[in-house]
């Protein structure tokens, strides 16, 4: 009977053991949940009292920027920003590029507006440059836009910056835009082509390294036969400008591509090579032969 009890005593005392041990694992479970609970809220308060803190601070970048007449006055002085003819803009291009110290590539790849500082991005009115840059950002790249805005009267003064001084060939411009003209009849089709190039200059910022984005450039370029625009493209026809210029053959042949490409994106490819025929035939006094030229004289051949 003593025997049996003390069994029964040893099973008893097992079985609350196990339950003890099991709701001490449980309790020190639940401590640490309530643990990691109050450390997720701390936390979410911290990010609570930031955004407080950042919702203040814009607040107050408003009061000082956008609500600053004083840095308002830009858009009052001399000729108007807002105008159809708006020469300041095709001007501030200009001087943006430097185009009387930089070759056009090096110019464009400096700029300001194309490649603005993130408080030009920021802040629209903080300056005059930063509401270039959002000026230009917000302008609607389609074909019938753009004819809009390229009034006569503006492309007139662009030709008459680009004789002056002989800017147009010493800068870069004339090899630079020879070349797109020379470019857009072997690729203006071929979308494949230029959807490829577009996805490479996309990921060359985001995934590629420079070799790898180069690579990838090199090998789609060399299905096309470019020799002639090399040739445009070489140190010996580029540019006056040699002690100034970063690019090589190399990298302004891989421009042009990506020039159409990017036109062919926007879906405006046909426009921007008339206004590029217009501008070298009234700059550099050349008449541009392309398909449809040929097609005319062709009867009267």
């Amino acid at each position: 009977m003593i025997k049996k009890i003390s069994v029964t005593l040893l099973i008893v005392f097992v079985l609350l053991s196990c339950q003890s041990k099991a709701t001490k694992a449980e309790i020190a479970k639940l401590k640490q949940e309530t643990k990691d609970q109050q450390v997720l809220i701390d936390s979410l308060k911290n990010f609570n009292q930031g955004l407080i803190g950042f919702q203040d601070y814009f607040k107050n970048e408003r009061e000082t920027y956008y609500l600053d007449k004083d840095k308002l006055l830009f858009l009052l002085e001399g000729t108007s920003w807002f105008s159809l003819n708006n020469r300041k803009l095709v001007q501030y291009f200009f001087d943006d590029f430097n185009l009387k110290e930089y070759d056009v590539y090096r110019g464009i790849e400096n700029s300001s507006v194309l490649y603005p500082a993130s408080h030009d991005v920021l802040d629209i009115f903080n300056s005059e440059s930063s509401f270039v840059v959002h000026m230009v950002s917000k302008i609607d790249r389609s074909p019938e836009s753009l004819e809009k805005l390229c009034t006569p009267e503006l492309k007139e003064m662009a030709y008459s910056l680009l004789r002056k001084n002989n800017l147009y060939k010493a800068s870069g411009a004339y090899a630079a835009v020879k070349g797109l003209l020379l470019s857009y009849e072997d690729i203006k089709d071929d979308k494949d082509f230029l959807s490829t190039i577009y996805e490479i200059a996309e990921n060359a910022t985001n995934e590629y390294d420079y070799e790898e984005s180069y690579e990838a450039f090199q090998n789609t370029i060399s299905e096309k036969n470019s020799d002639e625009i090399r040739a445009i493209l070489s140190d010996e026809n580029y540019t006056t400008y040699y002690e100034n210029t970063r690019s090589t053959v190399d990298s302004r042949l891989i421009n042009t591509y990506c020039f159409w490409a990017r036109r062919s994106k926007e879906n405006n490819m046909a426009f921007t090579y008339s206004l590029l025929k217009d501008l070298h035939e009234n700059v550099a006094h050349e008449m541009v032969l392309d398909d449809e030229n040929l097609a005319q004289d062709a009867p009267n051949s």
